[in-house]
């Protein structure tokens, strides 16, 4: 199973939602000052309602490029890799992780797809992959918001990759700080009998913009390069969804 998500996949996730709220406050003098002054006073006018936060502007294409990791930005020993695309829909055998099995997808449903990159390290000990797309309304912070309530809920779950059925689950991992929301987890996928692909996933969110991104690494002490890794892709990633 040598597919772009077996080899280092980007995902995505935690997620809050926003709300919008309006407010209106108003009053009237009391009866008893209208009667302590002889007159009934005008009842004092409703504030206004205050106005609504302007909706995000979405990511521009150049917005959306430079938001995406480059070889710059990573320690020396990774290089770029273009690995191929993975058209294979996953499907789950419980709802409510469907949207990890939609993080999955080559394509995230509903998005605009802007940058996406590939590295490996070394001689591919460590793969690195990462996507930045941007929704329409609220769509961005609709999907990590579900996204983050079914890491909570998955534990364990069957995957159905075009027909061929495995084991997954996911567990929560600590988000990286900056972004509006995000959300974290480990994978594991049981691509065969023994054999598991276990790689580390991010999907942070900023406005309407959103990158999604997979770190597979050999061993143990390859995935400690994670938080770092996290840290500069939401960093660079919320600088130029801010503009």
């Amino acid at each position: 199973m040598r597919t772009r998500f077996s080899r280092g996949l980007s995902a995505a996730l935690v997620v809050s939602s926003l709300a919008l709220s309006a407010a209106a406050c108003g009053g009237d003098d009391t009866k008893d000052d209208a009667k302590k002054d002889g007159a009934d006073k005008p009842a004092a006018s409703a504030s206004a309602t205050p106005a609504a936060p302007a909706p995000a502007k979405p990511l521009t294409d150049a917005q959306m490029k430079a938001a995406a990791l480059e070889l710059k930005d990573l320690p020396s020993g990774w290089k770029a890799t273009k690995p191929e695309a993975d058209p294979t829909v996953y499907k789950t055998d419980k709802a409510e992780c469907e949207p990890i099995a939609a993080v999955m997808d080559d394509k995230i449903a509903g998005a605009t797809k802007g940058a996406s990159v590939d590295f490996a390290l070394g001689k591919n000990e460590s793969e690195l992959s990462q996507e930045v797309v941007n929704f329409s309304g609220t769509g961005a912070a609709d999907f990590t918001k579900k996204l983050a309530a079914a890491v909570d809920a998955c534990a364990d779950f069957t995957v159905d990759a075009g027909g061929e059925k495995m084991k997954a689950g996911a567990k929560k991992l600590t988000a990286p700080a900056g972004a509006e929301e995000a959300v974290a987890f480990a994978f594991a996928l049981e691509v065969a009998p023994g054999m598991k692909v276990e790689p580390n996933v991010v999907v942070a969110r900023q406005g309407t913009g959103l990158f999604r991104l997979m770190y597979l690494a050999d061993t143990a002490a390859g995935k400690k390069d994670f938080e770092a890794l996290t840290k500069t892709a939401t960093d660079k990633f919320v600088k130029a969804a801010q503009g």
